[in-house]
């Protein structure tokens, strides 16, 4: 792999590295706002339930010359209270639903100010939250409300009037700014990746070369040197050298065939002295 290859994997990874840093961080958040908001909606529905049950219980003792009896005064109550209810959101909404036969009827359907009748086939895939709280159940769930969108619910049965409590809120709106975080920070992410990749490769690009160039220089330089090394076999009277097949070779023919060295011959004074005295006489007095 070449250098260039090299730094942008690395930049690749520095990329990917941040994304998913990005990702983790997003989800930790979106998780914590996910079970904020589903212990606001679970408080939510409990409190209005005992609440209802409550009126529901005065008004068994307290209401009985209401026209239509106890029950309808108390539904009346808690209807009218809730035409101004709007602390749920952008798309929260508080719904009370009952069982006819084998249907689901919405008593309150709050949504932007708005009262509106409903009703839903008791075994329809649609309104799960109220359908388990008409069942008698309590606790929290991500699924289809009546309109057919997916929600995050808490839903909570009035015993006292057969009754459900939906508390809900549209799961596209608690994704929604961790949505656009997500791609915010993936966008700036990104931005500073790059930037950071030019300055990278901008401080580092002479370095590359020079360690190139370093590079070729020594590998030429190791192409023309061929090493020595081991255990030399070498006899003590002639000084020739045993090769690996068991031939003895003049020492610099052994040198010359294992390096790059060249020989040229000489001789030195103690050799000339003894080899050559009349030689090395002549030459002195001729210095004289």
């Amino acid at each position: 792999m070449s250098d260039n290859k090299r730094v942008m994997l690395l930049i690749a990874i520095m990329a990917f590295v941040s994304l998913i840093t990005v990702i983790i961080t997003i989800g930790i958040l979106y998780k914590a706002a996910f079970n904020e908001e589903k212990d606001r909606l679970t408080e939510t529905a409990k409190s209005q339930a005992r609440l209802i049950e409550e009126i529901a219980r005065f008004d068994a003792i307290y209401s009985k010359e209401y026209p239509r009896g106890p029950r309808e005064a108390t539904l009346n109550q808690v209807l009218t209270a809730h035409k101004h209810y709007k602390e749920l959101g952008r798309t929260g909404e508080f719904t009370i639903g009952t069982k006819e036969g084998n249907e689901i009827v919405f008593l309150l359907t709050k949504r932007q100010n708005t009262t509106q009748s409903q009703r839903i086939t008791f075994d329809s895939k649609l309104a799960e939250p109220m359908r388990m709280a008409l069942s008698g159940r309590s606790g929290t769930l991500v699924g289809l409300d009546y309109r057919g969108l997916k929600v995050l619910a808490a839903y909570e049965p009035v015993a006292e009037l057969n009754l459900g409590i939906v508390a809900k809120i549209d799961l596209a709106e608690i994704r929604s700014p961790f949505i656009k975080a997500a791609a915010i920070s993936g966008v700036i992410g990104m931005i500073i990746v790059c930037l950071g990749a030019l300055f990278f490769l901008r401080v580092s690009s002479p370095l590359i070369t020079q360690l190139i160039e370093k590079n070729r220089e020594l590998e030429e330089a190791l192409g023309k040197v061929k090493q020595l090394s081991g255990l030399l076999p070498i006899c003590a009277s002639c000084k020739k050298i045993r090769d690996d097949k068991g031939y003895w070779n003049q020492i610099e023919s052994y040198i010359k065939e294992h390096s790059e060295a060249e020989f040229s011959h000489g001789i030195c004074p103690e050799c000339l002295k003894k080899l050559y005295p009349d030689y090395l006489e002549q030459k002195m007095q001729n210095r004289l």
